[in-house]
């Protein structure tokens, strides 16, 4: 096999195009003039084939998720947003909901706030301080995308972050008071001293 065919065997789409058909269709009654101003100037076949590239390697599930969405949704999504419906597993945050939540929890700190969002806040926390929120917003996304990703991989659950609590000492350390260095100890420490001194 040809390298030419290794590299075009990325570009093989093999999602129905009847289900882009449904799918667009769907689109259309919901959204109506939006999806004709999103998707008007497009023909018919372009727009197909481009669902279809759009969402080749779907599972019928995920394909359900993004449609579901798309019932609740009030403005027409591109056909990438649509995709990221598809595969967003509801029970995580996505990049933009995890940075929104981090700024309300800079804002105030007792607003809940995941795990994932927390670490990639005190990572980028030094950016905001200096170069502001559209540096820090940049890479936040990166970062929290890529712990998401592991978790994800790692078959972990998203976790809302917990203050850690301040250990108390069991002991009082305070009253208490010195025991005097037996005799022959002390004149072993000021031998010590004096020859390291001479």
């Amino acid at each position: 096999m040809s390298n030419i065919q290794l590299f075009q065997d990325a570009f093989v789409v093999d999602f129905p195009a009847e289900i882009a058909d449904q799918v667009l269709g769907r689109m259309q009654a919901l959204y109506g003039e939006m999806f004709d101003k999103k998707y008007g100037n497009i023909t018919p076949a372009e727009l197909q084939f481009t669902v279809c590239t759009v969402l080749n390697g779907l599972k019928p599930a995920e394909l359900r998720r993004g449609l579901e969405r798309m019932n609740s949704e009030k403005w027409c999504p591109s056909l990438p947003e649509f995709r990221s419906w598809c595969v967003h597993d509801g029970d995580w945050w996505t990049a933009e909901q995890a940075w929104a939540k981090a700024l309300n929890f800079e804002a105030d700190p007792t607003n809940k706030i995941t795990t994932l969002a927390k670490r990639a806040l005190d990572e980028v926390q030094h950016i905001i301080n200096v170069e502001g929120q559209k540096a820090a917003h940049r890479a936040f996304k990166d970062i929290y995308e890529d712990y998401l990703q592991k978790a994800k991989e790692k078959g972990r659950v998203q976790e809302m972050w917990v203050k850690p609590q301040v250990k108390q000492l069991a002991h009082n350390y305070a009253p208490r008071s010195g025991v005097p260095c037996p005799p022959e100890l002390a004149a072993m420490v000021k031998g010590a001293f004096k020859r390291g001194v001479a």
